[in-house]
């Protein structure tokens, strides 16, 4: 009778620890933000990179800004020219040769603009 008691007393113990366990585990992410419902809007990396630049191109309409920036060592990019997603609102007032600090979110080789703003 003792040793089934241990047992019951045992399982008892081991059905508590599963729901603990599941406290645990990480929340699912939110849903990524939408950058007028373009595909910019899954880069979900941290944290914000920046970087200076010069605005080579605006395509309003695809929500894009071309910029050659400088080197971003946190990255390892070096300086170059490349396309970065925006909303549309950030791109109102921009215009081609402005010089802009920029503060963006990159996965692989995308990257999505988080701030614009002209120096």
């Amino acid at each position: 009778m003792k040793s089934s008691h241990c047992v019951a007393l045992g399982l008892l113990l081991l059905a508590q620890v599963a729901p603990a366990q599941d406290l645990l585990k990480p929340s699912e992410p939110a849903d990524a933000p939408e950058i007028d419902a373009g595909p910019a809007t899954e880069l979900m990396s941290e944290p914000v990179m920046r970087a200076e630049g010069t605005i080579e191109a605006l395509d309003r309409e695809r929500g894009v800004v071309t910029i050659a920036h400088g080197p971003v060592p946190a990255l390892k990019w070096p300086a170059s020219s490349m396309e970065f997603q925006a909303r549309r609102e950030q791109l109102e007032g921009l215009a081609v040769g402005d010089e802009v600090r920029i503060g963006f979110q990159s996965e692989g080789d995308e990257a999505a603009l988080v701030s614009i703003d002209k120096r």
